[in-house]
């Protein structure tokens, strides 16, 4: 057996505490979700993802990675996420998390300019919609002038 294989079983395994122990707080719904909702959506995508591993271990082959330190990504990761904290009252959530996936994805995983930009400001306005608008998430308006309501 692979190490992808353990790590998949692993996975699974220790997902189907978690789903039964979230759905014991109570699911609720997409309109109401419960405590439990977001561990059993964790749960669901760990086991998810674990039986991807084992059903195709070595799908994502190390030598795809780019060339050159880890140590140094790993520094800017941290680094950007250091930003994040101190930066994300004063700036509001959609520009601290523009910038933050920007520079993670542009200097950490090595994406294109225009790859990373789109997906940092797609994310950014998905996950900003998601929690401020559908589900009511007080979040920093920061610098940004929001509609009312928002």
């Amino acid at each position: 057996m692979t190490v992808d294989r353990v790590l998949g079983v692993g996975a699974v395994l220790l997902a189907i505490p978690v789903a039964a122990a979230s759905w014991g707080f109570g699911v609720g719904s997409t309109k109401s979700p419960g405590a439990g909702f977001w561990p059993l959506l964790i749960a669901l995508t760990m086991a998810g993802l674990g039986t991807m591993l084992i059903v195709r271990p070595g799908y994502a082959h190390p030598s795809a990675a780019p060339p050159g330190s880890r140590w140094g990504r790993f520094g800017i990761a941290l680094g950007t996420l250091a930003f994040y904290v101190v930066a994300l009252e004063p700036l509001g959530y959609l520009p601290a998390t523009t910038v933050l996936l920007l520079v993670q994805l542009r200097w950490v995983e090595s994406r294109s300019w225009r790859s990373s930009a789109w997906t940092a400001v797609l994310t950014a306005l998905i996950s900003f919609l998601l929690f401020r608008v559908l589900l009511k998430v007080p979040l920093p308006a920061g610098v940004l002038p929001l509609p009312r309501g928002w």
